[in-house]
């Protein structure tokens, strides 16, 4: 993931610009047959699409080139800066002001959302964002349920009153540091019904889900969940509100 490397780590009134069912529409101006696709099943599509491209190696080449092509045409008619660019997606772009130009004569650019808040890592390689009504959250691995609320309530944090900020800051970082639920430290593995913990002096265990019921939480090593996946964020909002 690309971010800007020169913007702030803290934004507000970011906007999100992507070609909606980019391949199923590219092949579709193209005139391939796409009746047997249903447009609006993003996982079927996906996986019906993919079948084409398997069958003809050579769509691969010219869905990316048409894909690259449509958000350089874009960037260049709407006159964005690097400056503006916060990030380049495959078929999109976050950038920090509304374009003018967001329709040619083969396929558009839509606006997808505007976010209240958008926080990028501290290494710049994820981000979180807010859009009113719920939280987007890029590049983060290992994520599950319990920590996603977590980032919610990052992203909620009211930046409007900076002596509120630190004071959410240290609340979050408390409820992991303090938590008494084993499910906050359960990361699950996928395929399977177990999950990892990491333990002060054993690292990574695999345990069952009847397991984290016995699992004595002063074992858990709480602090790498907090620098794993919360630090990145709450860094850049200490960096941008000090």
């Amino acid at each position: 993931m690309d971010i800007n490397k020169s913007c702030k780590l803290v934004l507000r009134n970011i906007y999100l610009y992507d070609i909606r069912a980019c391949h199923y529409t590219i092949l579709e101006r193209l005139g391939f047959n796409m009746l047997n696709i249903d447009k609006n099943n993003k996982k079927e599509r996906n996986i019906q699409i993919g079948k084409l491209m398997r069958e003809n190696p050579r769509l691969v080449n010219v869905l990316r080139s048409q894909t690259n092509y449509l958000v350089d045409e874009y960037l260049l008619r709407n006159k964005v800066s690097s400056d503006e660019l916060i990030l380049r997606q495959y078929d999109g772009i976050i950038v920090t002001r509304t374009l003018t130009e967001t329709i040619t004569d083969f396929i558009p650019l839509e606006l997808r959302s505007i976010f209240e808040v958008f926080i990028i890592s501290f290494d710049r390689s994820k981000y979180l964002a807010f859009d009113g009504t719920e939280s987007l959250i890029k590049g983060v691995p290992y994520r599950y349920e319990r920590i996603d609320q977590i980032y919610n309530e990052i992203t909620k944090i009211n930046f409007n009153i900076p002596s509120r900020i630190f004071k959410r800051l240290q609340e979050i970082k408390d409820k992991i540091l303090f938590s008494k639920d084993p499910e906050m430290f359960c990361i699950p593995i996928e395929g399977s019904d177990k999950y990892t913990v990491v333990l002060k002096e054993l690292g990574n265990i695999e345990i069952t889900k009847q397991t984290t019921k016995m699992m004595e939480l002063n074992d858990v090593d709480k602090q790498w969940y907090f620098d794993f996946y919360i630090k990145p964020f709450t860094k850049s909002i200490v960096v941008e509100f000090v």
